[in-house]
């Protein structure tokens, strides 16, 4: 469980997502990614270091030069953990026919928003023939 909290936490910033989708494309070094980026050698190092210790990751180093690139294994790993969380219970609950609460509270705004609605429209009739 601790694993997928650091794996969300290292989502959880814009910038991360945005270096995790330019390595979906291919491996790439800081300084192409600081280019792309446009931001400090520091900061991009930053973020690839948790994104590195949450395991998204993988550093190759060539001489003086180091790339990055997506660790696919871990990413499955995640994708398995995250549906055996919520995918796996939230299904066998529909498959009981357990209506998730998320969808009652739902129904219930809906059924308040359309009852405002037909009382605002209700009043316009009303004032409109005054």
């Amino acid at each position: 469980m601790k694993k997928v909290a650091q794996f969300f936490k290292a989502l959880s910033d814009e910038t991360r997502l945005r270096i995790l989708q330019l390595l979906s494309v291919r491996e790439m070094c800081v300084c192409e990614l600081i280019d792309i980026l446009q931001m400090s050698q520091p900061a991009v190092s930053h973020h690839l270091k948790i994104l590195r210790q949450a395991g998204l990751v993988n550093d190759t180093r060539e001489g003086k030069w180091i790339f990055y690139s997506l660790d696919q294994d871990n990413f499955c790993c995640y994708q398995e953990a995250f549906a055996k969380l919520f995918v796996s219970p939230i299904q066998e609950n529909l498959r009981r026919g357990i209506q998730p609460s998320c969808a009652r509270v739902d129904l219930t705004v809906c059924e308040e928003l359309e009852a405002r609605q037909a009382r605002l429209e209700k009043g316009s009739q009303a004032g409109g023939n005054g």
